[in-house]
């Protein structure tokens, strides 16, 4: 795992850099730190996928942290972002760039082990991918990067996040049995199955996928089906809000 930590106070740098090397001590994993003091040398160096995780200050230098992120996201927009703070000032601005947490200094040894937990599952989660036949050629496509399955006739349609479609001659059952061990996707319909991840509203008869497509779900679970999208997205605000 390859950690960058950007922040411009040396002994709160050393501080998270112990933890984090004590943790991955004890959970028997390999970890890489490159450690930044100005984000000019950190972004002149950056690419995407360089780091699984990205600590970053945001009261790091001139530069508020919160443009850095808006740099680092034009370039890796599934970057890990973890903004660090004495302040809860900037956390609207955090999470509206989809910071994966928020952690107030000076970070406690606790409170990182409890996040290092969430990012190992995440990236684990990530990396995952459904492989499928489409025209005699294997395809895979990272579960993370799945907005939706539907079936339509004798074809299963694979629509991906930049919103292309892949059609396979897998059977609706067989790609339904592979997703629905993974908690994001919902079944909304016969034969229709939705990343909760993209939707952005649930409720009057439809799913909305990313403000522009409409899904119809089954009425007669409109209850289940709705209560089952508000769980999953308090789950998931819970994980991201600072402890």
């Amino acid at each position: 795992m390859n950690i960058a930590i950007i922040d411009d106070d040396e002994r709160d740098m050393a501080q998270l850099d112990e933890i984090l090397r004590n943790y991955a001590s004890l959970h028997l994993s390999e970890i890489t730190i490159e450690q930044f003091t100005d984000s000019e040398s950190f972004l002149s160096s950056y690419a995407c996928y360089k780091y699984t995780t990205i600590f970053l200050d945001i009261y790091i230098d001139e530069t508020n942290g919160v443009d850095i992120a808006r740099q680092i996201r034009n370039v890796d927009p599934d970057a890990l972002i973890v903004f660090l703070t004495s302040s809860a000032d900037h956390m609207p601005s955090a999470f509206s760039l989809h910071a994966f947490d928020y952690v107030i200094k000076p970070a406690e040894p606790d409170r990182i082990f409890r996040l290092m937990d969430d990012i190992t599952h995440q990236v684990t989660k990530d990396g995952k991918c459904f492989v499928f036949m489409d025209k005699k050629t294997e395809c895979r496509i990272r579960f993370n990067d799945i907005v939706g399955i539907r079936s339509n006739g004798h074809y299963l349609h694979i629509t991906d996040k930049d919103m292309n479609e892949h059609t396979s001659r897998m059977t609706f059952s067989e790609a339904e049995e592979v997703l629905q061990e993974d908690g994001r996707f919902l079944l909304i319909n016969r034969g229709t199955m939705v990343n909760m991840d993209y939707v952005t509203d649930f409720g009057n008869g439809v799913c909305i996928i990313n403000e522009t497509v409409y899904l119809p779900y089954n009425v007669k679970k409109r209850k289940e089906l709705e209560q089952t999208f508000r769980n999953y997205m308090f789950s998931k605000l819970r994980r991201t809000a600072p402890q």
